[in-house]
């Protein structure tokens, strides 16, 4: 396992939109360096909906990559070990029918590399993300079908009941909206689709382990790094979370 000795560079957690022209499946960029410090032992990973095809790079000594389609995580997991490294990739509402070829992780792994000890790769990252995204195709959707066959596709695709996808679709839209400072907790929670107040409350505890003011402060948007001063990456930033 790598130490945090091996990392030189900050930690932190970027979401971008992603760029135009791209299929509606692709929902968010990302990219996330740590060695320990955000992903401490214990935290939890937010309930999703998406599928996560990423790219990570451990060590300095990593040669390799790994790549990763993971399917939605239905509930609250706590992490068994910090994660050291970096890891960048697309969240994507359905699985890909044809995944782009090995040459297009092999360059984005390289990127990684540089973008691991220091941030001046950054642009080109999300470039190569990009040209990830733009290579996805998927199936298409049916256009109609019965209640019944709607039920079996949602939970052969996500592994969990249409009930269960709903409130975490609904999570997931009030994670972005946290980020508005200025909006009460308690009209957000309706906004969004909530009963009221203490039902958000309990939805964020089951799915992210933590209270609506906590996830607050987690998802306003921080001051841009220098590697985010290209203003075409600064449009499309989400949200960043700094260590």
């Amino acid at each position: 396992m790598p130490s945090s000795s091996d990392l030189t560079a900050a930690p932190f957690y970027l979401e971008f939109a992603p760029p135009a022209g791209v299929e509606a499946q692709v929902e968010t960029l990302y990219v996330f360096r740590d060695a320990g410090v955000l992903s401490r032992r214990g935290r939890g990973l937010f309930a999703t909906d998406l599928f996560d095809l990423s790219v990570s790079v451990l060590s300095a000594c990593d040669t390799g990559q790994h790549v990763s389609l993971a399917p939605p995580r239905p509930g609250f997991v706590p992490r068994r070990a910090s994660f050291c490294g970096i890891v960048a990739g697309l969240r994507l509402s359905s699985r890909p029918q044809r995944m782009p070829p090995a040459e297009t992780f092999d360059s984005l792994a390289s990127i990684l590399r540089r973008v691991r000890v220091g941030d001046d790769g950054m642009p080109a990252l999300v470039t190569a993300l990009d040209g990830l995204a733009e290579d996805l195709s998927f199936a298409a959707i049916p256009q109609a079908f019965s209640d019944r066959t709607e039920r079996r596709r949602i939970r052969a695709e996500t592994g969990m009941s249409r009930r269960r996808l709903a409130a975490i679709r609904r999570f997931r839209r009030l994670v972005d909206e946290l980020a508005c400072q200025t909006l009460p907790l308690s009209d957000l929670a309706l906004d969004v689709g909530f009963y009221d107040q203490p039902h958000m409350s309990s939805a964020c505890r089951a799915f992210a382990g933590m209270s609506p003011g906590a996830l607050r402060g987690q998802a306003a948007r921080q001051p841009l790094g220098h590697f985010l001063q290209d203003e075409r990456l600064k449009t499309r930033v989400k949200h960043i979370i700094n260590g």
